[in-house]
């Protein structure tokens, strides 16, 4: 078969950066960056270049399998298949009640079309219960967000490029990125000498090579960092005025508290440098344009919520807000997430652990808790779609547990993962590049940009995509009628005539009869609107409304900016046939710094600084001690140049670091008599890994780090001894333990784990 080239995307982070691929028979050839890509303009990381490991995946399944008595699988069709598990769910959901039922997963990174369908599916099943990654990691900040700006879905975004001062705190964006062309940022900001870089992290990272002063902090000392900070700003009185009481109220609390502060002790707590840590402050204060990044290094260490409030902080008190250069808040096409309530005003809750919704999720750290008990009210029933928590969530053996106690385990995915081999039905689906896919990481501002991805291959015609999966349960379980007849008659004319508004009108009214149905409103627009669409685009409806909603929430200057235009169809259906028509993407709109202001949701448009949680926190703050038991504080989830969660399942496509060495300081190597290449054992209170050593001075002394993305099954290989499979590396979730979380959003403390090394 004669090769040939597509526009897509990447799919091993958040980035989604255009690619130009070249394809033959079902393989990917040859990969290079998408010059016509107008966010990620032709850059790319080594990563995608390997993306055939992840497309020809050796653990692929492409029939649907039944668990038999002997704990293997039997293929059965999809007739079976449905009918068996719509029957499961409902007789759970009958006897037990909807709670009794949670859903986990629902899109990897860049395969959220699906995800966005799910609603049909916990819809049918009666279930609020919505786990995912995202809940193990953001909602701590989802939830600060939603104080400070009013509503949980007021996501801030940093302008990198146009800043001229930018703090780097817990993150090392030259491997995990975070930013559009983050390299290339990075490399143009430490080249120009009218900016300055300052990277906070105990590893000497990539990033921190990189910039004009590299603090080497003890792990876990973030927050004492930044209350310092934060003290200076307030006692030195470097915050902006005119800001503050312009654009925030809260500002008194904030002093108050922050006025109290010591601020020696508190830098004495980090290990720098105190005239350092006062000079950047103001430095950073002085900056015309600053910018303060953060990632999981701050919201998966100890006192993770906390975290994130403070280093929101350091940029609001200077004013670096609104404007070009600093953080701004963006819009959202198809919002990845929902505002949910406060516990003292009627926040939905678990029924067992009493956890409260952040942000519509609930945090993946409960899951084994609310299973794994004899509550009456317990989870009995767990659909998984596009994920790997006996992997990926923390604590491994208690999720393990759990889901072997579940009555009904069902996983929908594209390979054998760990988690798929305890369930009880295994559903096949299109792999990312066999149906249309997009990402909603879309966190631009003031320009916002979308990418819908065409396929490149031909799917199995014996695996469905998500969405019809969760279409045939919901039917086969009576939520949803077999087809809407009049609905696909009325879409046809509405493509006809889309100045009648013939459907939007079709569709309310059917919803105002059906008020149940809006749930479920992505599968009824993939059922009608859908099946008009060209090359087996049904996905693509749900953007048809969400086209039409964003135009609405952002109105039509901001759309018509961005060179969408209104050709007499309407601003909402111009923006949706843009989408539609636009290989590399396209721009969606382009607003004014200053609209930030415009998204806050406080009824009296303003940011509220003060979040007296936090500061009862803050009070209570006590610096970490290390006991002789567990001396040394790993780090687990380090990126890496060739890790990214489960995704590819090959240990082949790593062409560094195959076994995922644990990282040590030379005293620490020197004192526990190892180096490089030696093999030890790693224990937590939780477990322990046999792991190869990576002597280096790249980490502080006291400290080990552990990549993530490992300790998968080897496809086809199984040890000489007992037969089990090869895992690929160190499994770091052995090691960790649920319970050692943020009290407020349960976020897992993975950047902080006591441990100890023991001779091999």
């Amino acid at each position: 078969m004669k090769a040939s080239t597509h526009k897509t995307a990447c799919i091993l982070c958040s980035l989604n950066c255009g690619l130009e691929v070249e394809t033959k028979d079902k393989a990917i050839v040859s990969v290079k960056g998408d010059k016509d890509h107008p966010v990620s303009k032709g850059y790319l990381c080594q990563k995608a270049a390997r993306l055939d490991y992840y497309q020809n995946n050796p653990n692929r399944i492409t029939k649907p399998l039944k668990r038999n008595v002997a704990g293997g699988f039997d293929e059965i069709s999809w007739d079976q298949a449905i009918s068996e598990v719509a029957q499961k769910l409902l007789s759970l959901k009958t006897s037990q009640g909807g709670h009794s039922l949670a859903y986990y997963g629902g899109g990897g990174q860049g395969n959220h079309m699906g995800g966005a369908h799910s609603g049909t599916l916990r819809g049918a099943m009666g279930t609020r219960y919505l786990y995912n990654s995202l809940a193990q990691e953001k909602t701590g900040g989802f939830w600060v967000n939603g104080k400070l700006f009013g509503r949980q879905t007021c996501h801030p975004s940093e302008d990198i490029e146009h800043s001229d001062y930018l703090l780097i705190i817990g993150t090392n964006p030259w491997q995990s990125h975070g930013f559009p062309r983050a390299r290339k940022e990075l490399t143009a900001i430490s080249k120009d000498p009218a900016r300055t870089m300052v990277v906070v992290d105990p590893r000497r990272t990539g990033t921190a090579k990189r910039g004009d002063i590299y603090w080497s902090i003890k792990p876990g000392t973030d927050a004492q960092l930044m209350i310092a900070m934060i003290a200076i700003m307030i006692q030195e009185e470097l915050f902006n005025k005119e800001f503050l009481a312009e654009h925030c109220v809260g500002f008194d609390q904030v002093q108050l508290h922050f006025g109290k502060i010591n601020i020696d002790e508190m830098i004495d707590i980090t290990g720098l440098d105190k005239d350092s840590v006062r000079k950047v402050t103001r430095d950073f204060c002085k900056a015309k344009a600053g910018c303060v990044r953060t990632d999981l290094g701050l919201e998966h260490s100890i006192n993770s919520t906390l975290n994130t409030y403070l280093s929101k902080l350091l940029f609001l008190l200077p004013g670096h807000f609104g404007k070009k250069g600093t953080t701004n808040l963006h819009t959202s096409l198809v919002p990845l997430i929902g505002h949910s309530r406060e516990p003292d005003s009627g926040a939905y809750k678990t029924k067992v652990t009493g956890m409260h919704e952040i942000s519509k999720f609930f945090p993946p750290n409960i899951l084994p808790l609310e299973i794994d008990t004899d509550h009456p009210e317990r989870v009995r029933g767990v659909v998984v779609d596009s994920g790997n928590p006996l992997v990926t969530a923390a604590d491994t053996q208690a999720y393990e547990a759990a889901f072997k106690k579940l009555e009904l385990l069902v996983v929908i995915d594209v390979a054998l993962t760990e988690t798929a081999k305890l369930a009880h039905y295994v559903l096949p689906v299109a792999t990312q590049f066999e149906k249309w896919e997009a990402t909603f990481f879309n966190l631009e501002f003031p320009e916002n940009f979308f990418h819908l991805r065409r396929p490149l291959f031909d799917a199995p015609d014996t695996v469905l995509t998500e969405p019809e999966i969760y279409r045939r349960i919901a039917v086969a379980m009576g939520a949803l009628p077999e087809r809407f007849p009049i609905l696909e008659q009325v879409a046809k004319l509405d493509r006809r005539f889309p100045k009648l508004k013939l459907f939007p009108i079709a569709l309310a009214a059917t919803l105002k009869r059906k008020p149940h149905w809006k749930q479920m409103l992505p599968i009824i627009l993939h059922q009608t609107m859908g099946k008009l669409l060209p090359d087996g685009a049904n996905v693509g409806a749900v953007l048809w409304g969400s086209s039409h909603m964003y135009v609405n929430e952002y109105g039509n200057e901001a759309v018509e900016a961005a060179g969408v235009e209104n050709k007499g169809q309407g601003i909402g259906e111009a923006l949706f046939e843009k989408i539609m028509g636009s290989p590399s993407g396209t721009f969606i709109s382009k607003h004014q710094y200053e609209d930030s202001f415009q998204f806050i949701k406080h009824k009296d448009s303003k940011i509220h600084l003060a979040i007296d949680e936090l500061f009862t926190e803050i009070q209570n703050l006590k610096p970490y001690q290390s006991s002789t038991e567990f001396p040394y504080l790993l780090m687990a989830g380090e990126r890496r140049s060739y890790n990214a969660n489960t995704i590819i399942r090959n240990e082949a496509w790593r062409k560094l670091d195959p076994d995922g060495c644990l990282k040590i300081h030379p005293s620490d190597a020197a004192r526990e008599g190892v180096k490089t290449g030696d093999e030890a054992w790693l224990e937590t209170a939780r477990g322990h890994l046999k792991i190869t050593l990576s002597v280096t001075d790249e980490i502080n002394a006291g400290v080990l780090s552990l990549p993530h993305g490992y300790g998968l099954s080897h496809p086809g290989k199984a040890d000489e001894k007992d037969g089990a499979a090869v895992k690929m590396g160190p499994l770091i979730n052995s090691l960790t333990d649920s319970l050692h979380c943020d009290p407020i959003a349960k976020t897992p403390f993975h950047k902080h784990i006591p441990a100890r090394l023991r001779a091999s």
